[in-house]
């Protein structure tokens, strides 16, 4: 008898240190209503550059979408991506736009049920690096982050809503600005002042 108890707690347990959380990764209006407005949507010089209206909901499947999380008291700079790949906004033509295709449950390695960790997604073109901090390190193209909420992991037999990241709100993505013609022409002047008054010291 005591073999079997000593059996069974040792199941639990390893159980319990293997168990995985998880989360629905999805903005739909179907998955999270509004308010809040949960979509992805254009900053100014994106919408500039697009030549849509600013603010106006984010479109393009060159756009990847991807959740990172950690603990809740790890800083912004520590947070990982999830293994699955990352999901898209879905196209321009899309009735769900402002929204990301091929999202679904992803699994958050090392937190189980009843743990809070931090979430975030970011967005980036995957024509500037195949990961978030690729394209930044490449620099242009149009990419964002959301602010870090936090996500209670339900148990496995809580209701499927539970799962939802219902403190996930929207935010705009944006491309840095192109200069202008005479911010090219003022640099220029710049170091042109620059090289004469070098060889005048000499």
């Amino acid at each position: 008898m005591k073999k079997l108890i000593l059996t069974t707690l040792m199941s639990v347990a390893a159980v319990g240190a293997f168990a995985q959380g998880t989360v629905t990764f999805l903005n739909d209006t179907g998955t999270l209503t509004s308010p809040p407005d949960r979509f992805i949507r254009f900053g100014a010089n994106a919408a500039a550059s697009l030549g849509v209206a600013v603010n106006s909901a984010a479109f393009g499947t060159n756009l990847q979408v991807q959740l990172y999380y950690g603990a809740s008291t790890d800083p912004v700079g520590s947070l990982v991506a999830v293994t699955t790949a990352p999901a898209r906004l879905r196209a321009s033509t899309s009735a769900g736009v402002g929204t990301w295709s091929a999202g679904g449950s992803r699994t958050l390695g090392n937190f189980g049920p009843g743990v809070t960790v931090d979430l975030q997604v970011r967005v980036w073109d995957i024509n500037k690096g195949a990961t978030y901090d690729a394209a930044i390190a490449a620099g242009g193209g149009i990419n964002g982050t959301s602010q870090v909420f936090t996500y209670l992991i339900p148990n496995p037999s809580d209701p499927g809503s539970a799962f939802n990241m219902a403190n996930f709100t929207g935010f705009s993505i944006d491309a840095a600005p192109i200069p202008e013609p005479s911010t090219f022409a003022l640099a220029g002047m710049g170091v042109a002042a620059l090289m004469i008054f070098r060889r005048r010291k000499q």
